[in-house]
């Protein structure tokens, strides 16, 4: 048996090389390693795990690191996200002091759980960009995209509470306004009362996203009222009434026999307006000529120069008919 070993060794040798070979070429043909790119989050604040020192923040988040693995297909395919760990020196930001708003390199970990997975030169540190946190208190600017329609004009706007505080980097906080939304008046006919949204921008225009404000809505109040123009209408005589049995009232005169009429633009307008008409007049128990003085009556928001109209009415008595005497019939002809 010892003799049929080593008989032929490096023969045999060379066939187990190559038999190994073939197995590996086999195995790895169906099976070949890979390497392929995973994009991993970066743990930051505000996080229960992670802190920042105190007086620092960051101004905008981290993005994800992109590291590549290592591993056969069957491996990469079977990997899970989860298996890797980022851990960030956070403590190194002290080193900008109070030489802020900076950029500062802070040293990063990757570990990896899966032992059938190789990282392939994961990075070593990330940029992150640090300030101060800072708080200032805004008034707030009412913003109107679009103004009232025409005949209409706003006249006051009030936003309540007047003025928010906002939070975020100092360097943000400098110049910054802060808006409500654009608030649409193209239709408002009457007064404006709602809640709307407010945001910070900075003094060129741009959002801040990084800046919170306290709190983050407000009541806006705006007065929206019609302007007035003016028209002229003829003045139509209301129902006379009351005049006694055997009376009939007469107009004689009034004036003026028209008047300026004013209001807001859509209002006087209104072909309506044409004419205005006064209110009744109760001629009940007078004879003879008397002098009226008649209010208009005008729809409400409108009104007339001027407001009264002076009409002289004679109620004259009515004579009684005379009763007329009957003719006495003829009487029959005797006949012959």
């Amino acid at each position: 048996m010892p003799g049929f070993v080593t008989r032929n060794w490096r023969l045999k040798l060379l066939a187990l090389v190559l038999a190994t070979f073939s197995w590996a070429g086999v195995v790895l043909a169906t099976n070949p390693p890979g390497t392929r790119s995973v994009s991993i989050p970066v743990p930051q604040p505000p996080s229960p795990d992670v802190s920042l020192p105190a007086g620092y923040l960051l101004t905008k988040a981290i993005p994800n690191l992109t590291v590549e693995i290592t591993g056969t297909e069957d491996h990469l395919n079977s990997f899970s996200r989860s298996s890797l760990q980022v851990t960030v020196d956070y403590e190194a930001i002290k080193a900008v002091g109070n030489h802020v708003p900076a950029a500062v390199r802070l040293p990063v970990k990757i570990t990896s759980s899966d032992p059938n997975i190789d990282l392939d030169d994961p990075p070593q540190s990330l940029e992150a960009n640090v300030d101060s946190p800072g708080s200032a208190g805004e008034p707030v600017q009412v913003e109107v995209s679009h103004p009232p329609p025409a005949g209409y004009q706003d006249s006051t706007m009030q936003a309540t509470p007047a003025a928010v505080t906002a939070t975020g980097p100092e360097h943000e906080l400098v110049g910054i306004r802060v808006e409500t939304q654009q608030i649409d008046l193209s239709n408002q006919r009457a007064n404006f009362d709602a809640t709307v949204a407010v945001y910070p921008y900075s003094s060129q225009g741009r959002l801040l996203s990084d800046v919170n404000l306290d709190p983050a809505t407000v009541n806006v109040a705006i007065t929206v009222v019609g302007l007035d123009t003016s028209r002229t209408s003829s003045v139509v005589l209301g129902e006379i009434t009351g005049a006694a049995a055997g009376t009939q009232p007469f107009v004689d005169t009034y004036s003026p026999m028209t008047v300026t009429l004013t209001g807001s633009q859509d209002l006087i307008n209104g072909a309506s307006l044409a004419t205005v008409t006064t209110g009744g007049i109760d001629v009940a128990g007078q004879t003879g000529t008397v002098t009226y003085r008649v209010p208009l009556e005008t729809p409400t928001g409108i009104t007339a120069t001027p407001s009264t109209v002076t009409v002289t009415i004679t109620v004259t008595v009515l004579p009684t008919p005379t009763p007329v005497a009957a003719s006495p019939s003829p009487s029959p002809s005797p006949s012959g």
